[in-house]
């Protein structure tokens, strides 16, 4: 990282961490003369049931499997300095990081790790930190708590979590290693930075950190060879800067650290003498959820404006960012020319142009000092990263940008969606098949309009509908066309397949589907089938759901139809209406 790029980035990380856990069973801990008389240390050095640590809280999915078989090995000598916990709380302090202890003494111990009894509390820490010999094994209750703790449904995302290895054992990367082929194991896609500043395992929401504890001969590494109990925190902040690196990441580090800390503010404007009013409402109306989600966005939208969060995207950053892309000798800045080919442009020229108030692109400069010229640019991201990888960013900010959430958003669905303005649905427009399989392929290869439809119902009548008779939904269908032609959205299938789809139905072209509303609510819900939320109509069609736009992309639509709909045809001079205003 920059200079400026790393403070920023360590800045937002030392905002955001609160909390550390650190496992180790040759914890050095002087207990105060008031816990003297204590009962005896080796779980958890402190008072705290950890299974009392947040009640309902509900953990990445565990591992259905039978936990490995209880260890009863004796425990061999202890070899090696012991880990200096005064130490380690004080520098913690020092970043106002709460830290706390467990120290697995027996092999009873260590199996309350294997078996999951201080996962609840292990979960709920921002950075956990893990001897890698515990008891004389050899990695192998840390392989399993690591592979447990990082394990999460398939197609969600868990929790951005550090973890790190802080270890005696001489050879930092055979502990990498080893790791990597038990994560790997278990289906995990991993990357190994070799950036002379650690040595680690990455993958897209957890990082992990082999650190060396000092005092031990290890081959000379820069950066790795040994870090003190007390420069361990820093060292800790600066790992999970480098895992939620970028401008973007930086942004919502730093508004989830804003909202943490204007809590109690946000928790006094939602007083409970409030309560009166809102029932009020929600008897008169019927659509208090709604309702409180919505109080409660805008009130976190002006909270983060108010904080000036939008600073973590400033211009200032924004420079030093594309400074430090240019600066690698390897990468080409690029621009598309109106004929579809790349030119090559001067890094120099894009800095110039990042300076000007306002941005012209057009007075970007080739290599060779010509002008480009450009007028009209969809992207210049290519500026900054390969073609190829210029063009998947794009569309992945492009999707986020129109979609609220889909299948692949990587949240847990605690309710599965509703039908409701915005909401977008695959149908099979070919008739009945014979599997879920089948649905799938004919969706595949689907590519005329009827294989998709968005949904216009209004959000008032989307809601309180009868009980007993089904309610008519207005759906357009969406053109599906290639890149290059005007689309309004890119959605995700479910193959993960990517559709740029155009809402520019005619009126006429408007189909009315009728469902019956979901059991006991007033509302019609998806029902989770083989992972996939559905829909069946009144006429036993299903529609898979695709996902849900944000409501002003979905209202764009509604009044396009809408200004469609309500045109005036009338009979007039052909001579009138071409050279008039009506035409």
């Amino acid at each position: 990282m920059s200079t400026e790029l790393e403070r920023w980035s360590v800045e937002a990380a030392t905002h955001y961490l609160q909390t550390v856990v650190v496992v180790d069973d040759q914890l050095a801990i002087e207990l105060p003369a008031t816990l003297e008389n204590s009962p005896a240390v080796g779980e958890v050095v402190d008072d705290i049931d950890p299974l009392a640590v947040e009640p309902e809280f509900k953990g990445a999915p565990l591992s259905t499997q039978a936990p490995p078989a209880i260890l009863t090995e004796s425990e061999p000598p202890r070899s090696g300095a012991d880990l200096d916990g005064a130490t380690l709380s004080e520098a913690f302090a020092s970043y106002g990081l709460v830290c706390g202890y467990v120290r697995p003494e027996s092999a009873e111990q260590r199996n309350d790790l294997v078996q999951g009894k201080y996962d609840r509390l292990f979960l709920r820490a921002d950075v956990l930190v893990l001897d890698w010999t515990l008891n004389g094994d050899t990695g192998q209750t840390t392989s399993q708590l690591v592979a447990r703790l990082v394990k999460t449904e398939k197609g969600k995302l868990g929790r951005l979590r550090l973890i790190c290895i802080y270890t005696n054992d001489p050879d930092l990367y055979g502990v990498r290693d080893a790791l990597q082929r038990v994560l790997e194991e278990e289906g995990h896609e991993l990357e190994t930075p070799e950036n002379g500043d650690g040595i680690g395992l990455v993958a897209r929401d957890f990082r992990i950190s082999v650190l060396g504890k000092p005092e031990v001969s290890r081959p000379s590494i820069p950066g790795v060879s040994s870090v003190p109990e007390a420069e361990l925190p820093e060292r800790i902040v600066r790992e999970f800067a480098q895992a939620s690196h970028g401008i973007l990441p930086g942004f919502a580090l730093k508004s989830l650290s804003l909202l943490r800390d204007n809590a109690p503010t946000l928790l006094q404007r939602f007083r409970n003498d409030l309560d009166p009013a809102f029932v009020s409402h929600d008897l008169l109306t019927g659509e208090g959820k709604r309702f409180a989600i919505q109080l409660i966005a805008r009130e976190i939208q002006s909270l983060l404006e108010s904080a000036g969060v939008s600073d973590m995207v400033s211009r200032e950053r924004i420079e030093s960012w594309a400074k430090l892309r240019l600066a690698n000798p390897s990468l080409i800045p690029q621009i598309q020319g109106k004929k579809s080919t790349l030119k090559d442009v001067s890094p120099e020229s894009v800095m110039e142009v990042l300076a000007q108030e306002p941005i012209q692109i057009s007075n970007l400069l080739d290599t060779r000092g010509g002008k480009l010229g450009v007028s009209s640019m969809a992207t210049v991201a290519s500026l900054f990263t390969s073609a190829d990888q210029a063009q998947a960013s794009e569309q992945e900010l492009g999707r986020l940008s129109c979609f609220s959430r889909d299948l692949h958003s990587g949240y847990s669905f605690e309710q599965e969606p509703t039908l409701q303005l915005g909401t977008i649905l695959a149908r099979n427009a070919s008739g009945t098949v014979d599997s879920d399989s089948d649905l799938l392929d004919k969706l595949k290869s689907a590519k005329s309009k009827e294989a998709f439809l968005l949904c216009l119902q209004p959000l008032c009548d989307s809601e309180h509908l009868e009980i007993d008779k089904p309610r008519g939904f207005p759906m357009i269908p969406l053109s599906e066309v290639q890149l290059g032609d005007d689309f309004h959205f890119l959605a995700l299938d479910h193959l993960k397949q990517k559709r740029h789809l155009a809402g520019t139905a005619k009126p006429y072209e408007m189909i009315m589907v009728p469902f019956w509303r979901t059991g006991e609510e007033r509302v019609v819900r998806a029902i989770r089938k083989d992972g996939i939320p559905r829909f069946t109509s009144d006429a036993g069609e299903e529609f898979l759901w695709i996902g849900e736009l944000r409501p002003e992309h979905a209202l764009r639509v509604s009044h396009e139809m809408g200004r469609l709909i309500s045109r005036v045809g009338l009979d007039e001079s052909e001579w009138l209406r071409k050279r008039g205003l009506n035409r």
